[in-house]
């Protein structure tokens, strides 16, 4: 009797936690201002400072630039699990081109034993790390521009949706909602996940990338999947604040759901957004990750010239392939 009882408040206490909904209401932009660019410089030059001690080498935030303000300011959201430098090459890149670029290292990553700090990760604090980085770029250039892969395409989803003073926006494969999970089943489960006991998955740390990891945690996941809950559920009551959206899809993704993120592009064009969509073709093989050089599958030479038309040039047709 004892033991029925327990399996059947086990099987309830489940049910609430995967029915009872989550609360998304405080993931909305807190921090307003312009500092100047002496200013934006010394914040993030005492992030780096004090990352210096925290994380592994080569895991800090990236900052490249000219000495002063520069016409255009970039913010580069890297991946879940990755760090800064995946974005690396490509910031190089943009950074010849004349572009201040500032790679913020996203919560509780590239440190020792980097997945059970990311089992403390929240909403909350990528919401945080994408409201400061935007105020700080507002000090580094005149126009600010933002681009974001897997938790950091959700990342820069949410700052189109809540940041007006951001001109263009590059959503690239976002962490909306995970590919093997039918929608219908996608909002219960990162309720679980949340609330639940974490789960953990590590395998060893490579010792030739040591700011990357390989694994998962269901509560660091599960807080990721809750911004781009919020995310939806903003989009599809209020328009977007970013006018000049751009998504950059890859058809061989088999990690994240690409149809999440083109619902919350058609939100957005209902309100009248002018929202553009390249889709990488399947043919290409490449794997969630299109944009760190280190992958063993990867194609820069066809990603980055996409991407970075997309940062930079003038809006495009609404729909692309290459």
């Amino acid at each position: 009797m004892a033991a029925a009882l327990f399996g059947t408040a086990a099987v309830l206490g489940l049910g609430i936690a995967a029915g009872r909904p989550l609360d998304t209401s405080d993931l909305v932009a807190l921090r307003i201002g312009v500092p100047s660019y002496a200013s934006a410089v010394q914040q993030v030059n005492r992030i780096i400072a004090h990352e210096d001690s925290l994380v592994v080498p080569s895991g800090t935030s990236i900052l490249l630039v000219h000495g002063q303000r520069a016409p255009r300011a970039i913010v580069l959201f890297h991946g879940v699990t990755n760090s800064p430098r995946q974005f690396l090459a490509f910031a190089e890149r943009l950074y010849e081109q004349g572009a201040n670029v500032y790679i913020p290292r996203l919560p509780e990553h590239a440190q020792p034993g980097a997945m059970h700090a990311l089992e403390g990760m929240t909403a909350e604090q990528l919401r945080d790390c994408a409201d400061s980085a935007v105020v700080i770029a507002r000090g580094l250039g005149d126009t600010v521009l933002v681009a974001g892969l897997s938790a950091g395409g959700t990342m820069a989803a949410w700052v189109a949706q809540n940041r007006p003073d951001v001109r263009r926006v590059v959503v690239i494969a976002p962490a909306i909602e995970l590919a093997r999970l039918p929608w219908r089943l996608g909002s219960p489960v990162v309720r679980l996940a949340v609330r639940l006991p974490n789960l953990t998955r590590q395998r060893p740390r490579s010792d030739t990338i040591p700011d990357r990891e390989d694994g998962w945690t269901t509560h660091g996941f599960g807080q990721m999947l809750r911004l781009g809950l919020a995310v939806e559920r903003q989009a599809q009551r209020t328009a977007p604040a970013v006018q000049d959206i751009r998504l950059l899809l890859n058809a061989h993704d088999r990690t994240i759901s690409n149809g999440a993120a083109v619902q919350v592009a058609s939100e957005w064009r209902a309100h009248r957004a002018k929202v553009a969509l390249v889709m990488l073709p399947d043919t290409l093989g490449l794997p969630h990750d299109v944009i760190d050089p280190r992958q063993p599958i990867k194609r820069p030479d066809v990603v980055y010239p996409i991407l970075e038309s997309l940062l930079l040039s003038a809006p495009r047709d609404n729909t692309a392939k290459y």
